[in-house]
């Protein structure tokens, strides 16, 4: 049995939970993390996704709940103590961790063999449905092990400090490796937002492309089945990294997937949408999206933006290696404008944030790529504008 865990189910999380829950059948469980009156109002009523790619719902009397991940783990072993009849020790089980641009949301696949370590883990911010990066390692624990595959969806520039900071707490123990056989970055292009308790609106796009931040079976060697991969970076992964997460979200019809071999150029043709529509949403106040593409300012502020991020990150993709004809262009700035053009009133999470005065994700989603483009001499003064108005909005709001 395939195992899917869903980690702080919010808006995205809880929408492609949902279609893996919907394509999964008989031989896969989704397990979702709900807390306060989310986890009250979906233990009684379900959830409930609108969206235009098709209306769906998940019972209560077939939602799998949990408040906190160490009690997700419990119910994992106890489902695989009570008669799991696959014991294919070489089965691709996957793990995602996902999120908007606040913090992270995880959704995890794995199987757990053997005994589970349970321990006690309080967020320190309680009230979002988001966590912050560093306190990520710590959450997911309860739910790792060997066979782990983890595919992280969120916004920023986030998989480096991720990969070392789950190494890290290993090494202090003097254990190696990450915990899990693979971390994937996910990036989505979607309008999901949860308009009430156990109600997602999913409205426009949906598409997920996922490239690999790191594999456990690249870096000791064992490659079985398929070749060794090498990215721009030098980082390896294997084909069977390619293979299990594609596979999984292959019984998902609904979601238009991708696999990018070169994660660091998914995430920089994702930053060309969040950085300018992000961006000049929350340093706007807070406004959405048809009103900054409606707006002859907003929206050549909005290209120059773009411009300025595909400058930087085809400058960070040559530094490590890329070809030309790998290069983002006139395509993907063509792409993120079309989408925006077709997304309505839609709200980004960093706006809902602010206007909930919620802890907003600003180092990561944004400074960070602001930084890299002083690390590498290409100039973004419409960019770094915009980043210290955030920044601003930030300080003056104490949304930490």
């Amino acid at each position: 049995t395939r195992r899917i865990a869903v980690v702080g189910a919010g808006a995205v999380g809880s929408y492609y939970g949902g279609r893996l829950w919907e394509g999964g059948g008989t031989t896969t469980s989704v397990l979702f993390h709900l807390r306060g009156e989310n986890y009250d109002h979906c233990t009684k009523h379900g959830i409930d996704i609108s969206s235009y790619h098709g209306d769906f719902r998940i019972p209560s009397r077939d939602l799998l709940a949990y408040r906190t991940t160490e009690d997700m783990a419990r119910g994992i072993l106890a489902n695989v103590t009570a008669g799991d009849d696959n014991d294919d020790e070489n089965d691709d089980l996957l793990g995602t961790v996902g999120g908007g641009g606040g913090g992270m949301r995880i959704l995890r696949l794995d199987r757990v063999r053997g005994e589970v370590h349970l321990r006690e883990y309080i967020p320190r911010r309680s009230v979002s449905n988001s966590y912050p990066l560093d306190e990520v390692p710590t959450l997911i624990e309860p739910l790792l092990s060997p066979q782990t595959r983890l595919l992280v969806i969120m916004n920023g520039l986030i998989e480096d400090d991720l990969v070392s900071m789950m190494r890290h707490r290993r090494e202090s123990r003097g254990l190696r490796g990450v915990g899990c056989r693979a971390i994937y970055g996910g990036m989505a292009l979607i309008c999901s937002n949860r308009i009430s308790p156990g109600k997602i609106s999913h409205t426009y796009g949906g598409k997920l492309v996922c490239g690999v931040a790191y594999s456990a079976d690249a870096e000791s060697g064992e490659v079985e089945g398929g070749g060794y991969n090498v990215d721009r970076d030098g980082d390896g992964w294997v084909d069977s990294d390619r293979r299990a997460i594609e596979d999984l979200f292959r019984h998902a019809s609904s979601v238009p997937f991708e696999f990018d071999p070169n994660l660091r150029r998914g995430r920089w043709w994702k930053n060309v949408w969040n950085l300018p529509f992000s961006g000049i949403s929350v340093s706007m106040g807070g406004i959405t999206i048809d009103r900054i593409v409606n707006d002859p300012s907003l929206r050549r502020l909005a290209y120059k933006v773009m411009d300025e991020t595909i400058a930087i990150a085809n400058a960070d993709l040559r530094k490590h290696g890329c070809t030309e004809d790998e290069l983002l262009g006139e395509e993907t700035k063509d792409e993120m404008m079309t989408l925006s053009d077709n997304m309505g009133p839609y709200k980004p999470s960093t706006m809902l944030d602010l206007h909930a005065r919620k802890a907003m994700e600003v180092k990561y989603l944004f400074r960070k790529a602001v930084d890299r483009a002083n690390d590498l001499g290409v100039d973004c003064p419409h960019l770094e504008t915009l980043v210290c108005q955030i920044e601003a909005h930030q300080r003056h709001h104490n949304l930490y």
